[in-house]
């Protein structure tokens, strides 16, 4: 369960929340800059009400509800179905609860348009406590609990792993698993992944070290429906780590390049190529820029801004050889702005780019002209500036 310092619930950050939940199920300790924060053992307890009750947010989506959970120094983000819950109260405060081999939450709270907020308190089971604690597991806290709880471990859990070859099970491994929403639907899609694309029999650590990396089934299922094969478990990290989806691809390759390889969709991923801006580079008729010219001017920082920018300068013609020129001698067109303000009109690009290389900005200009120096040509600045005058 993640721990963080709250502020403020946000019912955007809940959306995103329902769409990435695993990434918010890693734990990290509380700081207080250098200092650890103290607190009672009980203050970690889910539901414990000592200054004020756990709270929880849900949005409905479908079939699925996604519930964070707040204590009082952590949050928790687990995705339940609908039906788990019975008849959840809408319009009107109720009750409802849950019930699970290693405990149950009771919920005090209300829905509205697909949106829930209220309280709720977790009851460990003591007698599945010992189960595990037969077994061998250590260290279970109110917190680990409520995470075996949230992920559903139960007995017939622990027959489905060694079913399938994961047995025995560490004390860390059995953390990782409850920590990560590792329930039985994420390890089976995991299963059939490994045998039906020939992954073979992977490691306990390896799952999951692919699920804090959020490479689950469904992630290389769509690499490979998308007709990248032959990868290995190690490189689908890689990928994923490099921001390189399945939707991604997709979205560059419609723009006119049917042949993208992973290798030049992670390097692209790498210099902040997007499809976005491929086709924003394209709306302004650039059609015939390939994919390595896209990344060379993004690395240069052109963008269709920047063009549209010197456009409107009256610059109606320039290239992206240009552009990236320009750029690389940083003018822009605040910079032409501020140059023909003070008088100079039609000023070329040629001459923009001299003046910047030499150091003549407006506030030169304008120092210069304070200080009585009576000249007239931007050359007679430049001269000036050459001779060692500064801003």
């Amino acid at each position: 369960m993640k721990k963080i310092v709250l502020t403020t619930l946000s019912a955007v950050f809940m959306l995103t929340l329902f769409c990435g939940k695993a990434a918010a199920q890693q734990k990290v300790k509380v700081a207080d800059k250098d200092k650890a924060v103290e607190k009672d053992d009980d203050d970690n307890r889910p539901g414990w009400n000592n200054n004020a009750p756990a709270t929880w947010d849900a949005v409905i989506k479908d079939d699925e509800v996604n519930i964070q959970f707040y204590g009082k120094h952590w949050t928790d983000g687990r995705n339940f179905n609908v039906s788990d819950f019975g008849t959840l109260p809408i319009d009107k405060i109720g009750e409802f609860s849950l019930t699970r081999e290693a405990g149950k939450i009771s919920f005090k709270g209300v829905f509205q348009n697909h949106w829930g907020h209220g309280t709720f308190q977790f009851d460990e089971n003591t007698g599945f406590k010992t189960y595990l604690a037969q077994k061998g597991y250590t260290d279970l806290d109110y917190e680990l609990m409520f995470s075996v709880f949230t992920t559903d471990i139960n007995k017939a859990y622990f027959d489905f792993m060694k079913e399938n070859g994961y047995a025995p099970i560490s004390n860390s491994q059995f953390k990782d698993l409850a920590e990560q929403d590792m329930n039985r639907k994420v390890m089976e899609d995991y299963f059939n992944l490994f045998k039906t694309e020939s992954y073979g029999h992977q490691s306990l650590d390896k799952i999951v070290e692919l699920r804090e990396h959020g490479v689950g089934a469904k992630y290389i299922s769509s690499l490979h429906q998308a007709g990248y094969k032959g990868f290995s478990l190690d490189r689908a990290l890689e990928l994923r780590d490099h921001g390189v989806t399945a939707e991604y691809i997709t979205e560059v390759k419609k723009l006119g390049y049917p042949n993208l390889t992973l290798e030049k969709a992670e390097e692209l991923r790498d210099h902040g190529v997007s499809a976005n801006y491929i086709e924003s580079l394209h709306k302004m008729g650039y059609t015939d820029v390939t994919v390595d010219r896209a990344e060379g001017l993004r690395d240069h920082g052109v963008s269709a801004d920047f063009i549209s920018s010197m456009q409107k300068m009256g610059y109606k013609d320039i290239t992206l050889d240009r552009a990236e020129n320009l750029r690389d001698h940083g003018v822009s067109a605040e910079f032409i702005r501020e140059i023909s303000d003070l008088g100079f009109k039609d000023l070329s690009l040629e001459k923009a780019e001299e003046l910047r290389d030499h150091g003549v900005s407006a506030a030169f200009i304008k120092k210069m002209r304070d200080k009585g120096v009576k000249v007239t040509t931007l050359d007679d600045f430049i001269k000036i500036r050459d001779t060692g005058f500064s801003q």
